[in-house]
């Protein structure tokens, strides 16, 4: 089953996130509207999005006590019915249930699948930040993050491409993975460290998320037509 393809809106221009939902419409059925557009013009995305029938991973990475996070789970998804949210998951086992039981909660309110998501530990960070920290494995600690999440019945997890592979052999095809930092071509990783290129993130992602590596690119049409390219060569 070939990934799902998500654009991620990074901006706090209208224009910007208008242009970029045009630009991709016929490529992109995911968007990640994350904490910058969200901030800046969440309403208007999100509208935007759900008017064509777009699916919404709406990347605000919730982290709090379980009470603040169940009833702003179900704040969150009350006034925007969009189609993925996540939770960090150093929250801890009783704010991962508390957001697994809102979600479940709204997407019977919603009448659809609303997928809970965990963030293990963002791109940026690598083995040097992890030792600051006295942590000695990024792996490790991405797999019991991963374990956490999926024992309290999340849908998948935010990872690195390589971890990704880890977390398929674990808890099989149905638990998701959800990579961002992925390059295309000759792009970088910017403020990402644990970054793959596509061909990478192919067999393990359920969700590759593509950012600057489009956005940022010198010829962006190119690269949009790289990428439909490939996804209908997928199966």
């Amino acid at each position: 089953m070939k990934p799902n393809l998500t654009l991620a809106l990074d901006f706090q221009d209208k224009d910007d996130i208008s242009h970029w939902i045009n630009f991709t419409d016929g490529v992109f059925e995911w968007y990640k509207v994350g904490l910058e557009a969200f901030y800046s013009y969440g309403d208007y995305a999100i509208a935007m999005l759900l008017d064509r029938q777009k699916k919404v991973f709406l990347d605000l990475k919730l982290s709090d006590i379980p009470n603040t996070v169940y009833k702003a789970t179900r704040a969150i998804l009350k006034k925007y019915p969009v189609d993925m949210l996540n939770v960090h998951l150093l929250s801890g086992s009783s704010t991962i249930r508390a957001f697994k039981q809102a979600v479940e909660e709204m997407s019977g309110f919603h009448g659809k699948k609303i997928l809970a998501i965990g963030v293990t530990l963002l791109t940026s960070l690598d083995d040097r930040d992890l030792r600051a920290l006295n942590i000695d494995s990024l792996e490790e600690t991405v797999l019991r993050l991963a374990h956490m999440g999926h024992d309290n019945g999340l849908d998948g997890v935010v990872c690195s491409t390589y971890e990704a592979s880890l977390v398929k052999g674990l808890f099989g095809h149905e638990f998701k993975t959800v990579c961002p930092g992925i390059k295309i071509g000759e792009s970088v990783g910017h403020d990402q460290k644990r970054t793959a290129t596509l061909e990478e993130a192919i067999p393990v992602a359920d969700f590759i998320v593509i950012g600057r590596s489009l956005t940022s690119a010198d010829d962006p049409e190119a690269i949009l037509r790289f990428l439909k390219e490939r996804w209908e060569s997928l199966s």
